[in-house]
């Protein structure tokens, strides 16, 4: 893939999980994570992104589903 290819993927999946989240669709939202981290993991590995970004990233969206169950 390229890297714009990467990129755009990374982005409908971010506003995927992003939208189960403010409907609350927990256990939806559990698995888009999955896949989230997955994407963000590869974008790193491209270097699309740095791993520090992924990495802070992949943080900040597990502490948003954390919050959701809370």
């Amino acid at each position: 893939m390229r890297n714009l290819d990467i990129r755009s993927d990374l982005r409908k999946t971010i506003k995927h999980f992003l939208s189960l989240i403010q409907n609350k669709n927990k256990e939806q939202a559990q698995t888009a994570l999955k896949i989230l981290f997955k994407k963000l993991d590869k974008a790193a590995k491209e270097n699309v992104l740095h791993k520090n970004t992924a990495a802070r990233r992949k943080s900040r969206f597990s502490r948003a589903l954390t919050q959701l169950a809370s």
